[in-house]
């Protein structure tokens, strides 16, 4: 039996969240990003504001040159990401085998479930039809027997839409779409393929895998693959996906500085969300990476790496500190990052930290905290530093 994938994409996501918390705020162009009055990117464009040309990963000060009279609306990630939650658990309900694919996206496994609906137009009608009356939220549905064709079918009929694309349907709906339809390819990748004389997918597709190896690597062959409609990568469903290889997060300062307390603070609130995802994952880490991007958009990672796992936020900071020390700041920074790698599920005592033999008691008030921030929210309890700071 031929695979079936459903891709399910979640239209407008965070904007239509922001939209079902604020009805006024329906048919007007909503952008969702960090401080709209600071520097941050628009995460998320409501359909009216894209029509002035605002999308996705756009800085804030552009966006709001295109659409003056533009709403914009600090993203709340706990609204988005219990949101994602109740989506998933629907698309559950339709077949087991559900496998996120970012927080507005899924991909379902369809193949052995599909006739329970009518066939997978079907099935995906009432599934979009099932998060629509329970979330309120409009999505598009695409079909095909792989993950690739699926997505590229959902690409395009959005919004609110179900596309289907088969492999018959390749030399004549995929083929002839211009590059950037297709999965996978960015600006970038584009800008590269059109120097190479390619301009739709067709033109890839008959590109030897050699010849785009050579050019993107392994993702050369992948690209080929892609084009020619080709994926046997399964849907995974949460319980096996693989462990995380690594777990960071990054922060753009509202201004660039070379002022090492202000950099060492903005490294202590990232600590502290590394150390909690840690914490929830089960996970401790042996090594520690800083990311530096400076303001000429030059870019550094230093790692160190200890012989026992950490997870605290303040082993991690200490940690981030030391290797921020040792870097020669030649100008000022623009960009902060730090993860968390080599990671082991294994209990390992630290005897000591910085200089206090009481890691049970540090461990027992960090668990507290969590709690504390699983039932009143991120924020609820923080260091005063990073509230002085403006990072939280």
């Amino acid at each position: 039996m031929e695979r079936m994938i459903l891709h399910v994409d979640m239209d407008a996501f965070f904007a239509s969240v922001e939209e079902l918390s604020a009805p006024p705020l329906r048919g007007k162009p909503v952008m969702v990003c960090g401080d709209p009055n600071g520097r941050s990117v628009v995460a998320a464009a409501s359909y009216p504001a894209r029509e002035f040309g605002v999308s996705s990963g756009m800085p804030v000060t552009t966006a709001r040159g295109l659409c003056p009279n533009g709403i914009f609306i600090p993203g709340d990630p706990q609204k988005y990401i219990f949101t994602s939650l109740r989506v998933r658990k629907l698309c559950q309900e339709f077949t087991p085998i559900v496998e996120p694919f970012s927080i507005d996206e899924f991909f379902l496994d369809i193949t052995d479930t599909a006739e329970r609906y009518g066939g997978a137009f079907d099935l995906a009608d009432k599934l979009k039809e099932r998060i629509r009356k329970t979330t309120g939220l409009k999505c598009t549905a695409g079909i095909g027997p792989n993950k690739v064709l699926a997505k590229t079918a959902s690409n395009l009929n959005k919004p609110d839409g179900i596309g289907v694309l088969s492999k018959e349907d390749i030399a004549e709906k995929l083929h002839t779409l211009p590059l950037e339809k297709l999965f996978g390819i960015g600006e970038k990748t584009k800008s590269k393929l059109n120097l190479l004389g390619m301009e739709t997918i067709g033109d890839l597709a008959k590109t030897p895998p050699e010849t785009l190896k050579k050019i993107f690597g392994v993702v050369g062959e992948m690209l080929c693959r892609a084009a020619r409609g080709e994926d046997d990568s399964p849907v995974i469903d949460e319980e096996h996906q693989p462990k995380a290889k690594s777990i960071g997060n990054e922060y753009t300062l509202a201004e660039d500085t070379g002022q090492r307390r202000r950099l060492e603070r903005a490294l202590m609130g990232l600590s502290a969300k590394v150390g909690r995802r840690l914490r929830k994952a089960g996970f401790r880490a042996r090594t520690i990476t800083v990311k530096i991007r400076f303001g000429n958009f030059d870019t550094i990672t230093r790692a160190t790496t200890r012989e026992q796992g950490i997870r605290l936020d303040h082993e991690i900071f200490e940690e981030a500190r030391k290797i921020l020390r040792s870097v020669r700041l030649k100008q000022s920074v623009r960009l902060l990052g730090v993860s968390a790698s080599n990671l082991t599920t294994t209990c390992e005592k630290q005897m000591e930290l910085f200089g206090i033999s009481c890691p049970l008691k540090l461990e027992r008030v960090t668990e507290a905290v969590d709690r504390l921030r699983d039932r009143f929210g991120e924020y609820a309890i923080t260091w005063g530093s990073l509230v002085k700071e403006g990072i939280i």
